[in-house]
């Protein structure tokens, strides 16, 4: 179902002239605290922009994607969540500029291994 939506919206972004680009956040790594992805360096490597999507793929056995608000991230704080994602291959269409905050709600992923990321999309590009 996942896939259908992506699909559909790509197409249709195809034919008003967006290009969005989608990012597989850490890129090979993925998303998962075993491995040695820097996220903050990864994000701070990308000029998002309003349109692109963002691409969590993770064991939904062992993580999750929660959004949160900037004094949850933090925090590491997953307790009031956004909104929260457990897929194993999410899509998350950016809508608008500004910070978004996403950690792994699993039980330290966060605090004891930086499974959390910040992307920022400016006003204009």
């Amino acid at each position: 179902m996942a896939k259908k939506a992506i699909l559909l919206l790509l197409s249709v972004m195809a034919v008003s002239g967006v290009s969005p680009t989608v990012y597989t956040v850490g890129d090979v790594g993925g998303w998962s605290s075993l491995c040695v992805v820097n996220y903050t360096e990864w994000a701070a490597a990308i000029e998002f922009q309003v349109g692109d999507i963002l691409y969590f793929e993770y064991d939904p056995g062992f993580h999750n994607v929660v959004q949160v608000r900037r004094e949850d991230y933090h925090a590491c704080n997953a307790k009031n969540p956004i909104a929260a994602y457990s897929s194993g291959k999410d899509y998350i269409k950016i809508k608008s500029p500004g910070h978004y905050f996403y950690i792994c709600g699993f039980v330290d992923h966060c605090k004891l291994t930086d499974q959390k990321v910040d992307i920022r999309v400016p006003k204009h590009h």
